[in-house]
């Protein structure tokens, strides 16, 4: 489907004119599987899609620009990426998708939205601003998230948060990658070696990239707290253990006085007290006072 720009309104064709005419701009979305279809069909340069990385793509050649970019679902983080191409040249935008009916429903929207301000430019930049994400509580999500888990954590409602604190990191990591290669995107059109772009829409696309380097770093400081609640988890798990082997320490500390008793009257000797009547009672209420008196101290000095 092509998107024909005229005059601030723009008309739905199956089929265009190459190059575009005089004051006209050409918008096409299409399956990415219709890439070398396309290419062929209007004589532009084909990149074969074998040769692009799996991450972001971006490529200046002469006359025209080639981008690749691999968009998330921000509310379906573990959803898998999404490749979206580019080829721009002046006033003719190409844009391949696996889910081109999304997309389409996506640049309709922004041109009902815009109404008469409808330019190719204005649309794809709006365009490529919903790849970003127009839905950030994304953020707001993940930091509820780690304020919750950080303060059951300080209460003690929550003993094991590993599972939570992989999770977390999980899915910043993704956003992390995502906008590195949004950002690295946003620079090169910036850049604009092709001058296929105005000046107008050059400063779009820098206010843009300010935009995703403040997310950026919402990633980052979002990262950073979960670093704090695992390096607390982890304060907590050294704590319940040092607490743990303190209990042992004292038991033991307790009962040797009466490994020492089990010793001394387990010897094969002949001792005095043997042939005493209450020899007996007298060995019970020894160890008995021991392990007391072992309680007692061990409670005030408050190690249990």
């Amino acid at each position: 489907m092509f998107y024909v720009f005229s005059g601030g309104k723009a008309e739905q064709k199956d089929k265009i004119e190459y190059p575009p005419k005089k004051d006209s701009a050409i918008i096409g979305m299409f399956h990415q599987e219709q890439w070398e279809e396309i290419a062929k069909k209007y004589h532009i340069n084909y990149v074969p899609l074998q040769q692009i990385s799996k991450y972001a793509y971006y490529e200046c050649l002469d006359g025209f620009d080639f981008i690749c970019v691999n968009a998330i679902d921000y509310q379906n983080l573990y959803g898998g990426q999404r490749r979206v191409l580019f080829y721009i040249e002046k006033d003719f935008y190409l844009i391949f998708s696996d889910e081109p009916a999304k997309w389409k429903k996506i640049i309709e929207n922004i041109i009902e939205v815009l109404g008469e301000k409808n330019t190719s430019n204005r649309v794809l930049f709006e365009f490529i601003t919903k790849l970003i994400g127009s839905d950030i509580t994304v953020f707001d999500d993940l930091e509820k998230e780690i304020v919750e888990l950080e303060q059951a954590l300080i209460t003690a409602q929550k003993k094991d948060c590993v599972k939570e604190i992989i999770s977390l990191r999980k899915k910043l990591m993704i956003l992390k990658k995502y906008h590195e290669q949004i950002l690295d995107v946003l620079e090169c059109l910036s850049e604009n070696e092709n001058h296929i772009f105005d000046e107008k829409t050059v400063r779009c696309f820098d206010r843009l990239q300010k935009k995703t380097e403040r997310y950026y770093e919402n990633v980052l400081n979002l990262r950073e707290a979960v670093t704090q609640v695992r390096e607390s988890y982890q304060a907590q798990v050294d704590i319940n253990l040092n607490y743990t082997m303190k209990i042992f320490t004292v038991i033991t500390t307790i009962f040797l006085p009466l490994t020492l008793i089990v010793g001394w009257y387990g010897m094969n000797f002949d001792m005095p007290e043997y042939n005493w009547n209450h020899s007996y009672a007298m060995v019970i209420s020894l160890s008995v006072g021991v392990v007391l008196a072992g309680v007692v101290f061990f409670k005030k000095k408050g190690w249990f």
